[in-house]
């Protein structure tokens, strides 16, 4: 039986960055889809492996961290380095998304170009957001190695 423990993302500032992640990244996708011109797809692709990778820690830490940490696997440095990995991608797709549409003269579909400089910029909050929480997870990281995230104070 699973337990939902969803005090993580009430009460600590990773959980908290993990929501406006997800929040963030259906803003990039909404703003940068459907994908028409090359640097778009690698936008969309970037965000798309990002969201669900969020998702899918979201769920350890919201009710997967029991039954997964019997696996003998570090989740912590796992999450570090998906969440490090996803700020450097999130950087080459958020400025391939501005440098080809900020000079870009939309003529009759001038919202489209508009619409797809919003999601990079979206694109930079999220990388923004991502990169602050690689280094709570890497500060978290160095101070249990062990890999079991610390339970959440009890509010």
């Amino acid at each position: 039986m699973l337990e939902l423990k969803y005090e993580y993302f009430l009460a600590t500032w990773p959980g908290r960055i993990k929501c406006g992640e997800l929040f963030l990244a259906l803003f990039c996708m909404m703003c940068g889809a459907p994908a028409y011109e090359g640097p778009q797809h690698w936008f969309l692709l970037v965000v798309a492996l990002a969201f669900l990778g969020t998702i899918f820690f979201s769920l350890y830490y919201l009710c997967l961290a029991e039954p997964l940490n019997k696996l003998q696997v570090n989740w912590l440095m796992m999450e570090f380095w998906f969440t490090a990995g996803a700020t450097f991608f999130y950087f080459t797709a958020f400025v391939a998304m501005l440098a080809h549409f900020s000079e870009m003269d939309g003529g009759d579909y001038q919202y489209w170009v508009d619409s797809n400089i919003a999601a990079g910029v979206f694109g930079l909050l999220n990388d923004v957001v991502y990169g602050l929480g690689a280094y709570l997870i890497y500060v978290e990281w160095k101070a249990n190695p062990s890999g079991v995230a610390a339970p959440a104070p009890v509010v």
